[in-house]
Order: C-alpha cells, then structure tokens, then sequence
C-alpha cells in the first residue's frame, strides 16, 4: 500500500477562510459525493497528477497545475471517479453576505474580490505559477503555534492566492474565448439597459441560436441566457451601491419584466436580496 498525508485545516483565525487543506495520495481514494457551499466559494488547486470533477452536467479532466472553481451553492463531485493520486490543495472561502470579513481587507477590497470571484469566467483553468509555493507557506503559517502575526502572514499569501486565481482565469478564458462570443459579451454590456434576446446575440455573432449557445457552453461554461442575467445583476449591484435609485427604478433600468423577478433573480445569484445588499453598505435602502 502507498503513502497518503491528508491535512484539513477548519476555523484557522483567518477572517472568511473556513477551510483549507492539502493531500498527497499515492495511490486512489474515494470520490467526492454531490455536495455544494452555500454562500462560499471552492477553490481546487492540483499541483500533480489528474482529477475529474463534474459540476453544472458538465465534466472537467484536471492535469497537473490546473485550478477547478466551484461558485457558491454550485453542486459538484469527482463525477463517479475517486479521488486520484496526486497533490492537491483546496481553499473554502465565504463570500456571503457581503459584509462579513475577509482576509483583514476592508470593504471596498472585499468587494472587490467577492464580485471578481463571483465573476470567474471559467471552472478550470491554468494556476499561476507561485500557486503551491503561497498555498504550502499558507498552511506552515497556520499550523505552526499561531499567533496574531502567523494568521496575518497567512492571510496576506492567501489574499495574494486567490487574485492570482483571478488573474490566471481571466488569462485563460482570454485566451480560449472566440470571436462570436467576445462579440456577444461586448453587444451584452453595451445594452444592459435594453432585453437582450439570445436571437439578437445569434444575429450579431453571425451563428445560428444553437450553435451561439454551444459556443458559450463550451467556452465560459454557462448559458446566454444565464451570462445575460448574470451581466444585468452584476450591473444591479454597482447601481445599489453607487446611487439612490429605488429597487424598482434599477429593475425597470435594466428591463427586468417585474421588481419581483429582478429581487428573485437578485437572491438566486447572489444569496441576498436587493434591499439587504444595498442595507449591507449604505444603511437603509430605498424600496
């Protein structure tokens, strides 16, 4: 029988970080059943050889240096494989509600971080290079007696981990996204004040309405229809933190059919609802 060192941290002192942990198995263990993260994000970092997760019906081969990203109360498992051989690391963050802390950073940081987070334009996808040296200091930091200091230090290499995540699946989806879709999302954030039909983005891509829908499935791993909503909320947020417009008056501005719908649109993506996010940064909302 091989050798396994398994290490799950919980509760470490650091602000938002719930867990963090990192195996080397030399040999097969058993898989992840369906589960999901309920206001938090999971971050997968496979430093040496291959694993397999399935998330949203869609299944992902994981070689060595690649990251793989489960947003919050996205459903995954290992797709009926086990948990391979290898070196993996996984980070549990909390990204709800928006005013709980994270990594010591204040709140125009925070936010920062949980909207880029939020927006990660692809599931998997090439880690930046210094990924295991930060995760490994990260862990040494945290198991080591703590102290104030050692949880700070930990905190600044998990910070600096989780925007290089960012700015790796940025780069890979830069590169791997083609003309049509690039033309979609451009027509998308010209026109989220008006209702944007996938058969109008068809006609702008030059693509037939499946095939525009292929495109995105396979390369940005959702929907039009989803990226389009996903746009219009993410546009929501930056109006109910930046100006005085009424719950209504932003739903009517970015063409939702009903205040109803965009406050249950509101809650599905981003687990609060328009009046409690706006609450969250500005004090009492207007409705």
């Amino acid at each position: 029988m091989g050798s396994s060192d398994r290490l799950e941290l919980r509760d470490v002192g650091v602000p938002g970080i719930l867990v963090l942990g990192r195996y080397r198995h030399s040999y097969a263990h058993v898989g992840l059943k369906r589960h999901s993260h309920p206001g938090c994000v999971e971050v997968c970092f496979l430093a040496r050889g291959r694993q397999r997760y399935r998330l949203g019906g869609r299944v992902y081969d994981l070689t060595g240096g690649e990251q793989f990203v489960a947003l919050p109360d996205e459903e995954h498992d290992t797709a009926d494989e086990p948990q391979d051989k290898g070196v993996l690391y996984w980070l549990i963050a909390q990204l709800a509600p928006v005013d709980a802390p994270l990594l010591y950073l204040d709140r125009p940081q925070r936010l920062q971080v949980r909207r880029a987070l939020f927006d990660i334009p692809s599931r998997q996808f090439t880690a930046c290079p210094d990924a295991r040296t930060l995760l490994d200091d990260a862990i040494s930091a945290l198991v080591r007696p703590q102290s104030s200091l050692s949880r700070l230090r930990a905190a600044m290499l998990l910070a600096q981990y989780l925007l290089g995540t960012i700015a790796a699946a940025t780069a890979e989806q830069q590169r791997l996204v083609s003309a049509p879709v690039r033309q979609s999302r451009q027509f998308i954030a010209d026109h989220l004040a008006e209702p944007i039909s996938v058969a109008t983005l068809a006609h702008v891509a030059g693509l037939s309405a499946p095939r525009l829908h292929a495109r995105f499935r396979q390369e940005i791993g959702q929907s039009p229809g989803e990226y389009i909503l996903r746009a219009k909320i993410e546009r929501a947020r930056d109006l109910l933190a930046d100006t005085d417009l009424s719950v209504t008056d932003i739903a009517h501005s970015l063409s939702f059919s009903s205040a109803q719908y965009f406050a249950t649109a509101f809650k599905r993506l981003t687990r609060t609802t328009p009046t409690s996010f706006r609450r969250s940064l500005n004090g009492p909302a207007a409705t």
